[in-house]
């Protein structure tokens, strides 16, 4: 790795991290050498990287690299760290290899059988959480208007909602609304046992395993064997990668997250048809489909909800940064 002018493992000089045989390397100075070494490397963001593995490897919650900045590092921890930085360099998302990422506030774990959770998917969630307290404080806010509210809120004026969530993978989207909406109850499936086996670890975990339901299957499949009940709202991050797409994606995606939760089919929006047809079976009337689409096919599977028996109110959501993001859509309340 000279090609940059640093190296992982040459002597203690402004250009390398340290050796084994080095004693001078603080926290700091240890976050500065590798943001610099992440940054020649394409790595991004890259001092957020360097803190995320240091962090883990000293058993530090990030923010208190900064309390101990002058902190000197020990040569077990050196190395340790210096395994991370040449595989975090070669193309290994960090979240691999520390095993945990943050979603909606929550520490889950990650293992390279399941997705990331990227932040654009917090959307569905956010937006379940605004609509089910919305529902829950309508009638609460008459009362108040009659005189007839004589005690704030409590817990069990919050709301009681049914959710399913396809695709769940790591469980982000199940575990986190089932902590954020404590009377929530979240059915969630997957294809693969693996990623329910790590769902299941994320939902014992935050102490809700209780009110989420794994099943295996593909999309409604497992629902159907089930018998399961139509809910309040229908989730899903689908894949929705085209195949053309696929060459396109960055080396870490490629090479390192399961194919199987990406790669949708020649178009791309092939799984997310088969839920929006499939959606009206498993909504309450006038209860909410989200499904997480691509960054451009908002058009076409705003296309796809037009043409769905039973859903109106059909829209498209945009993230942060201006792509389309969320598909969004209604059961009539009779049909």
């Amino acid at each position: 790795m000279r090609s940059d002018g640093a190296t992982l493992t040459g002597g203690a000089n402004s250009n390398a991290m340290p050796d084994a045989s080095s004693d001078e390397w603080t926290i700091g100075r240890l976050i500065e050498w590798t943001r610099g070494f992440f940054a020649r490397r394409g790595v991004e963001p890259p001092r957020l990287e360097a803190e995320i593995l240091l962090a883990h490897v000293l058993g530090l919650a990030r923010i208190n690299l900064y309390m101990n900045y002058e902190q000197a590092v020990s040569e077990q921890d050196r190395a340790a760290y210096r395994d991370l930085v040449r595989r975090r360099a070669d193309g290994e998302p960090s979240r691999y290899l520390v095993g945990t990422c943050e979603f909606m506030g929550l520490a889950l774990k990650v293992t390279p059988e399941v997705l990331i959770p990227r932040p654009e998917t917090e959307m569905l969630v956010e937006e379940v959480i605004r609509r089910a307290r919305a529902a829950a404080a309508a009638p609460l806010e008459a009362a108040a208007e009659d005189d007839r509210a004589e005690e704030s809120p409590t817990e069990t004026d919050t709301p009681r909602v049914e959710v399913i969530d396809l695709c769940t993978g790591s469980g982000a989207i199940a575990v986190s609304l089932a902590v954020h909406l404590p009377r929530a109850r979240v059915t969630a499936t997957d294809v693969s046992a693996a990623a329910l086996a790590l769902a299941r670890t994320n939902a014992e975990a935050h102490a809700v395993a209780d009110r989420v339901t794994l099943l295996q299957g593909d999309l409604y499949e497992p629902l159907d064997a089930a018998d399961a009940r139509p809910a309040d709202f229908l989730l899903a991050n689908p894949p929705y990668v085209a195949e053309g797409e696929w060459p396109g994606l960055p080396h870490e995606i490629r090479e390192h997250e399961p194919r199987q939760a990406l790669l949708a089919g020649p178009e791309g929006t092939e799984v997310i048809e088969r839920i929006v047809r499939g959606a009206r079976a498993y909504l309450k009337p006038g209860g909410v489909l989200m499904v997480e689409i691509g960054a451009g096919q908002g058009r076409r599977a705003r296309q796809i909800a037009e043409q769905a028996r039973g859903l109106v109110d059909v829209a498209v959501r945009k993230d942060y940064a201006g792509h389309d993001r969320v598909l969004l859509a209604r059961r009539e309340e009779t049909c």
